[in-house]
């Protein structure tokens, strides 16, 4: 059984009472004062009869007691239901209603949608430090009136974070472990990091590298939102010696002024994932931070299951190589029939882990989907080279079949970022009555690239395979992302078409 968040706290606020747990805008709190909060939120939340099994959900951006709520409702051997607050509102008020929550507790992020929610559960509590006119009780103000007397026990880690995939509704994936062991001797986190935390802590990246330096007995510089020159500032100034920063993250560091000249000696992990990071991003960080950077591959469902460092990421900066399998993770590629594909062939990557996901909350059909035997897999397809290392060719919805063959879109945009004149490239299958579906690259153009689809068709043709080659070239400014920057290839397409359309009516 892995430890409980709640244990871990208790035992790290007796090794490190007067350190550092959370320091956020400037105000930190230590462990021994950490703690409290915690345990005078879960006495809070055990007399609104939140009880064992009992999920709460959370809208919120990044604040400390979003952070203490992990804890103190896994405390309870309750679960945490977090909902990505940049969604639609009434999208938020379904998954909140999906996940049978007891209690809601939300921020003025959302207070004015406040209302939608009183149908989808049965109480709220507002998290930070206005309600303004809701007239729905402030959390903060319940904490500092009641002395901290939590139910016995140390509590489960079960928490319901909530898919921030590229289609639907997310659905609520039950997770009770995280593998903290095991990506602190893979990425390198240790008890004395001072960790930047700027990811939204309400998706699965965000809420397992935030819980982890606490988990640890780290110090969390917990941001409120990513603000590139503020995270550039606090790197500096209190010395950060761990981060886990996205690739749209870190290109917008590169661009603050002062990023080539400023002191990042102290940084040790810059641990990166969630899509790819294109040559020139590399270089950059390469350059800066020096063998500090990991990149990694993972999903809420998985867990994360390669992760590439430094010395093989300069071996390999064109391409999307991934790495190795990550330390204590059983990889297998498998083929449709559930066999292991050859040595370079593409396969559906498939794990068993201690970060594996336990299920889709009340989506059975949906969780045997994922399960290939022990192992777990959300389609993701990649090829193992002869030296260990993982290729990502992407996914299986991103199959582009064209002609009866299948086309995998991630080989041509491999080869198109390749050009100098291309910032991003993305594949993308069109409907098509004589191939079924026609390959459309969708093409971001490098600062100050004049491109045409002429030039693209024509840098493609001498490169790739006759039917691997795109038959239509759009060009765009970017892309639609999700939350933690994955492109949204569903809403690519309708964009495409519309374009497209819009054209041929023009035309």
């Amino acid at each position: 059984m892995p430890m409980t968040f709640l244990k871990a706290l208790r035992l790290n606020a007796k090794r490190f009472p007067k350190k550092d747990a959370v320091v956020f805008k400037g105000q930190p709190q230590s462990y021994a004062a950490f703690q409290d909060r915690v345990e005078r939120m879960m006495t809070v939340l055990h007399g609104q009869r939140i009880a064992p099994g009992d999920k709460v959900a959370i809208i919120a951006e990044n604040h400390p007691d979003f952070l203490a709520a992990y804890i103190a409702i896994t405390g309870l051997d309750a679960i945490p239901a977090p909902v990505n607050y940049r969604i639609k509102p009434e999208i938020m008020a379904e998954v909140v209603r999906r996940a049978d929550s007891a209690l809601l507790l939300l921020d003025e992020t959302v207070l004015e949608h406040a209302g939608l929610f009183r149908d989808a559960v049965p109480g709220m509590l507002v998290l930070g430090e206005r309600a303004g006119n809701t007239g729905l009780p402030l959390l903060a103000d319940m904490i500092a009136a009641t002395p901290p007397d939590p139910p016995p026990g140390e509590g489960g880690t079960t928490i319901m974070l909530h898919t921030s995939g590229t289609t639907g509704v997310p659905k609520g994936a039950l997770r009770s472990r995280y593998g903290m062991e095991e990506r602190a001797i893979e990425q390198g986190f240790r008890p004395d990091d001072r960790m930047l935390c700027a990811l939204p802590i309400c998706l699965s990246a965000g809420c397992a590298y935030t819980l982890l330096p606490l988990y640890l007995g780290g110090t969390v510089y917990l941001m409120e939102r990513f603000e590139a020159e503020e995270a550039l500032r606090l790197i500096t100034t209190e010395r950060i010696t761990a981060t886990m920063l996205l690739p749209a993250m870190l290109q917008r560091l590169t661009e603050v002024p002062g990023f080539d000249d400023a002191d990042l000696s102290s940084v040790r992990t810059l641990q990166s994932g969630a899509g790819e990071i294109f040559p020139d991003l590399k270089a950059k960080i390469l350059a800066r931070f020096g063998d500090a950077l990991n990149i990694y591959a993972a999903s809420t469902e998985a867990g994360p299951y390669a992760n590439l460092r430094a010395a093989d990421l300069r071996a390999h900066m064109t391409g999307n190589c991934v790495g190795r399998p990550f330390f204590g993770v059983e990889l297998k590629l498998l083929d449709d029939d559930l066999n292991e594909v050859p040595l370079g062939e593409v396969g559906e990557i498939c794990t068993r882990s201690e970060s594996r996901f336990d299920c889709y909350y009340k989506e059975n059909e949906l969780t045997n989907e994922t399960r290939r035997g022990d192992y777990v897999t959300v389609g993701d397809l990649g090829r193992m080279d002869e030296n260990g290392l993982l290729w990502f060719a992407g996914r299986k919805r991103d199959i582009i079949k064209s002609g009866g063959i299948n086309i995998y879109a991630g080989d041509i945009e491999e080869l198109l970022i390749n050009h100098s004149g291309i910032a991003e490239a993305h594949c993308i299958g069109l409907p098509d009555p004589h191939w079924t579906e026609l390959i459309c690259a969708v093409i971001v153009p490098a600062p100050g690239a004049s491109l045409s689809e002429e030039d693209v068709i024509t840098y493609a043709e001498a490169r790739l395979e006759r039917y691997k080659r795109p038959r239509r070239v759009v060009f765009m400014e970017s892309v639609p992302r999700n939350l933690t920057g994955r492109v949204l290839k569903g809403e690519l397409k309708e964009q495409v078409l519309a374009q497209l359309h819009l054209q041929e009516d023009r035309g």
